[in-house]
C-alpha cells in the first residue's frame, strides 16, 4: 500500500486550506493521477492521512518553483521524491486539536483550555494559528455542516476559539508598538466567519504590521469609506463563502489608492477571477500568505523611477 492511504485525519476543506490546493483540484488529481487516493469515513466522506498533507505541501513548493504537478506526481509515485518527514513537515502536530474539539464539542470547557493552555506553553503563536485553532475551527465548522453536530454544540466550541484568538491577539499589539504598516481586515456582506478575520490580524501583528479588525458582514462601502479616511497600507479579506463573490468582487475593484487583498477557502477556487479585477488573492498557509502580502504592499508602495508612487 503507497504511503499515506492508511490512517486518514482530514477533510476535504481542511486539506485545501492546509496546503492551498482546490477541493476541485484535488478531486481532479485523484480522478487523473490517482494521487492523492484518501480514505473514506462511514458517511463515504473523503479523509486524508498526515502523510498525505506532507506529500503535498512538499509537491506544491516544488509547482512554485515552476514544474508541472503531473510530472511531479508521476516522480512520486514511482518513488523518485523523498517522502518528507511527517514531524519535520509539521501535519502531524496539528493531530493534536482533536482532543480540543472533542472536548469543546462534549462541553467540556475547562478541559479544553487547560488543552489549549499546554499547548500554548510550547507552541508559538504562529503554531497555535496554524496547527491547532485554524484546524480546530475548520472541523468544528464541517461537523455541524455534515450533521454531525448540533447548533447548541458549533456555537459555544467556536466562540471558545474565537476568545482564545481574541486574546492572543491583544498580547501580540501589545509586544508591538512601532508597527511598520497598517492593514484593514474584514470580511464582506454575507460572511460571518470571524475566525479568519482574527487570525489574519494576529498574524500581521505578530509580524510587526497594525491590524484594525472591521468584523464580519460589512459592505464593502463601508470599506471605501475606512480606506478614505484612515488611508491604510492595504486592505485584506476574508472569503470563507462564494456567493454574490462576482459582485463583491467588482465592488472591491472600485476602492482606490490601496492594495485589495482577498484570501480564505472561496479564494482558491478563484483566484483568476480575483486577479481580473485587479485584486490580490492569497492562498496556501497563513504565513506564506502574510510574507506575500508585506511584498506585495512594499512593491505596490515603491517610488517608480519618475519619482511617483505606484498605485
Amino acid at each position: 500500500m503507497p504511503r499515506g492511504t492508511g490512517r486518514a485525519s482530514y477533510s476535504i476543506a481542511a486539506v485545501s486550506k492546509l496546503t492551498g490546493v482546490s477541493c476541485h483540484a484535488l478531486r481532479a488529481w485523484e480522478r487523473r493521477y490517482g494521487f492523492p487516493v484518501p480514505g473514506r469515513s462511514e458517511s463515504g466522506h473523503r479523509r486524508y492521512s498526515p502523510e498525505q498533507v506532507a506529500q503535498l505541501r512538499q509537491l506544491i513548493g516544488l509547482v512554485d518553483s515552476g514544474r508541472s504537478i503531473g510530472d511531479l506526481i508521476g516522480e512520486h509515485q514511482a518513488g523518485k521524491l523523498a517522502c518528507p518527514d511527517v514531524e519535520e513537515a509539521g501535519p502531524d502536530e496539528i493531530l493534536e486539536w482533536p482532543p480540543v474539539v472533542a472536548h469543546l464539542l462534549a462541553g467540556e470547557m475547562a478541559q479544553a483550555e487547560a488543552k489549549l493552555d499546554a499547548l500554548a506553553d510550547r507552541l508559538s503563536d504562529w503554531e497555535m494559528i496554524e496547527r491547532v485553532i485554524g484546524p480546530a475551527l475548520v472541523d468544528i465548522g464541517e461537523r455541524w455542516f455534515r450533521g454531525e453536530s448540533q447548533v447548541f454544540q458549533e456555537r459555544p466550541a467556536t466562540s471558545a476559539l474565537l476568545g482564545r484568538l481574541g486574546r492572543m491577539l491583544e498580547r501580540a499589539r501589545l509586544a508591538n508598538p512601532a508597527p511598520r504598516r497598517t492593514t484593514l481586515v474584514g470580511a464582506v456582506q454575507g460572511d460571518h466567519h470571524e475566525g479568519g478575520v482574527l487570525m489574519v490580524c494576529l498574524a500581521l501583528e505578530l509580524a510587526g504590521w497594525r491590524a484594525i479588525p472591521m468584523g464580519v458582514d460589512l459592505p464593502v462601502e463601508e470599506y471605501r469609506k475606512a480606506v478614505e479616511a484612515w488611508r491604510p497600507d492595504a486592505l485584506a479579506l476574508s472569503f470563507v463563502l462564494s456567493r454574490n463573490i462576482n459582485k463583491r468582487f467588482l465592488e472591491l475593484s472600485n476602492i482606490p489608492g490601496v492594495p485589495v487583498f482577498v484570501g480564505g477557502r472561496s479564494i482558491v477556487n478563484h483566484q483568476g477571477l480575483a486577479r481580473r479585477y485587479g485584486l490580490i488573492p492569497l492562498t496556501g498557509t497563513l504565513r506564506e500568505s502574510t510574507e506575500r502580502l508585506a511584498e506585495e504592499v512594499e512593491a505596490w508602495a515603491k517610488p517608480s523611477a519618475s519619482g511617483m508612487v505606484l498605485a
